[in-house]
């Protein structure tokens, strides 16, 4: 078992995060929520960023919130929250996450 991961585009956590000022800009625009849940049997501490590939490259997220490393207890769900570019998202084939002694844990997205 492993590290399931999920990330949504546009999720409606946006929308809760997302609030406006009185000049109508947003403060945050989290438009992607990525949602990991530990399948294994031990606490994972995985790091609050991720790789990101495409056809021709990779690039580091590492612009996630909550910043820092987090505890993944067995079974337990966690979420990350951050901008993405809606162009570079469309063009991503796969994305990386890494628990803290290095072991990467991916999922393709389509």
């Amino acid at each position: 078992m492993s590290l399931e991961i999920q990330p949504i585009m546009n999720s409606a956590v946006e929308e809760i995060f997302g609030f406006k000022t009185c000049c109508g800009m947003r403060a945050f625009d989290l438009n992607l929520e990525i949602r990991i849940t530990n399948r294994k049997d031990r606490p994972v501490y995985v790091q609050s960023l991720f790789d990101c590939m495409d056809a021709e490259a990779s690039y580091r997220v590492d612009t996630l919130m909550p910043h820092g490393t987090r505890c993944i207890a067995p079974g337990e769900t966690i979420a990350f929250y951050c901008t993405m570019d809606e162009n570079r998202w469309t063009k991503a084939k796969r994305i990386v996450f890494y628990d803290t002694e290095g072991n990467p844990y991916a999922v393709n997205r389509f």
